[in-house]
This record gives C-alpha cells, structure tokens and sequence, in this order.
C-alpha cells in the first residue's frame, strides 16, 4: 500500500470506497443510497483537487484501487483561510494499520506547505477509534455539536476538533 495524492484517474475507484463507506459505516455523513454521485462528477471533483492550492486529498492505493482517504478542505476567505477543514474514511479492512495517521502527516505538511496553520474536523462523541487516532495525533476538542447529526432514529453529538499547526 502506497500514499499519494489522488489523481483524476482514481474517480472509479473513489467512487467505489465512497460507495462502500456508505455500506459498511454509520461514521461518515451519507447513508447508503444517498450518494448519487456520477463518474463524470467524481472526475471533476478529484480534478478540482490538482488545480486548487486550497485543498488536497491524500489516498491510501494499491494495484486493487483506493482503500482510505483524507482530504483537507481550505477556507478562503481572508479571515479564515489559515484554517482546512478535515475529512477521513478507511476500508474497514484497512484499518487499524495506522494508515490514518500515514494520511494526517501527509495532509498535515502539505497544509503547512501551503501556508495553513490550522485543522478541523468533526467526529462523533461515539466513534472511539477516530477520536483516538485524533487525539493521539494532536487533535483537542474544542466543544460538542449537541444533536449535530441524526443516525438511525437517534440524535447523535459531535465533537470539534482542532489542532494547531507549527508555521
């Protein structure tokens, strides 16, 4: 398994980890069937990401297709454009190999490349092992999102997370 920036030519098999992320977690923000992403629209998307110097998306690959993801969205207003927010899903089958860490260092320099000094994210009260991997990567929670999502029927709360970066 390999880390590289996502290329155009990964659409087909993003599409198929966003599809089984879906299936397999209630940890990611679509249910399955909800996403109606095309292949033409996943292209445009992972195209964006090589023309943007305000956004980057790192993958965990190897010759079978993409198996993890992190992508770091940029603001770009002046006042908050030092700030990217984070989004992480991984193959339940390739978890646990500390490949989330592997994809937060390699966001983490190009942010810091590219002149962010701060990362966000959410991530729900409940899911253990990403809050971990979060703190344990230098992550600290700056509050909860009371209700922030509904999951099944129920209300679930959400924490922010931050980290700082060294500029």
């Amino acid at each position: 398994m390999e880390i590289r920036e996502v290329r155009a030519n990964d659409a087909q098999s993003m599409l198929d980890l966003m599809y089984q992320l879906d299936r397999e977690t209630k940890f990611m923000m679509l249910e399955e069937g909800e996403r109606k992403t095309t292949l033409e629209q996943q292209e445009k998307i992972l195209e964006s990401f090589a023309e943007n110097s305000t956004k980057s998306m790192f993958v965990i690959s190897d010759e079978h297709g993409v198996h993890g993801f992190v992508a770091g969205i940029g603001n770009t207003a002046h006042r908050n454009r030092h700030s990217m927010y984070c989004v992480m899903g991984i193959k339940q089958s390739a978890s646990g190999n500390g490949y989330g860490k592997q994809l937060l260092g390699h966001l983490e320099a190009w942010a810091i490349e590219h002149g962010f000094s701060r990362l966000e994210l959410t991530v729900m009260c409940h899911n253990e092992r990403a809050y971990n991997l979060y703190l344990n990567y230098g992550f600290e929670v700056e509050g909860t999102k009371r209700n922030s999502l509904k999951v099944d029927g129920n209300y679930v709360d959400e924490f922010y997370m931050s980290k700082l970066l060294r500029t």
